[in-house]
């Protein structure tokens, strides 16, 4: 079960990147090409590792680089990565186009903002569509009454109520029993795996706390290096702690 870490991978933040100036040189230009400017034009392309023009920074080759986070599946920065955001196939036949090369694409809007996302929010056993920011702030508990939390409504999906453990992002939407979803869901899991879980790091060595216990997604490590196990999962934790909602509760009204 995946929860908010300090030092998680996926965090955006302080990480905006400006497609501009600060674009990387990523591959030593081999001077001015002398070919791009006659009437014949340059043959290479986008594959031409030569500038074309003096005042160029990036040459051709490295301009329609793409981006091989996108590839895989998803892209922590979005839009403001320096590198294109498509498929390398449409790169090698001259298109430089930075839109999502899907079928269909255009039609997946976030069923709550209605906006494109830049960035998808994949729940598992369902296929609606979501923006990673919409279905976060629907999950969130701050906010919400007791009774929705309890009943665990924010951990379903907004339109179907299908429950949800976890919400993973994604370059491009995939609908559930698509092989590709599958796929992204396993990578972000085993790159959350590499990450210490901020609450068994927090807890106490005699003591250790985790409130997704065995579910949860990140790493618990004792000292030696060894995987810390828990008896009990996420459920479990959470009917504890409702149960001891129920009593406090129980024991304030008898105390008035």
């Amino acid at each position: 079960m995946p929860h908010s870490s300090s030092n998680t991978p996926h965090s955006t933040s302080n990480e905006h990147r400006s497609p501009g100036t600060d674009r990387p040189v990523t591959s030593k230009p081999r001077g001015i090409c002398k070919y791009y400017n006659t009437n014949r034009g340059c043959y290479a392309g986008n594959s031409c590792k030569f500038l074309h023009g003096e005042a160029e920074r990036l040459t051709p080759y490295d301009k329609t680089k793409v981006c091989r986070f996108y590839a895989a599946g998803y892209c922590r920065h979005g839009e403001s990565c320096w590198f294109l955001h498509t498929d390398p196939a449409m790169v090698a036949s001259g298109s430089q186009s930075k839109a999502v090369p899907q079928d269909d694409e255009e039609e997946n809007l976030c069923a709550i903002c209605y906006d494109k996302p830049v960035t998808y929010g994949l729940l598992t056993d369902c296929s609606h569509v979501f923006c990673i920011s919409c279905i976060k702030n629907w999950r969130e508990n701050e906010g919400k009454s007791e009774d929705i939390i309890q009943a665990g409504t924010t951990k379903t999906c907004p339109m179907c109520r299908t429950p949800s453990r976890f919400v993973t992002p994604s370059t491009h939407f995939y609908p559930e029993g698509h092989p590709k979803k599958a796929e992204v869901i396993d990578k972000y899991k085993a790159s959350m795996a590499r990450v210490k879980c901020r609450y068994f790091e927090q807890s106490k060595p005699n003591r250790r706390y985790c409130p997704f216990g065995k579910d949860c997604f990140y790493k618990h490590e004792n000292a030696d290096g060894t995987p810390y196990v828990f008896e009990h999962g996420a459920s479990y934790y959470m009917n504890v702690r409702i149960s001891l909602v129920i009593l406090h509760s129980l024991h304030l009204l008898r105390s008035e």
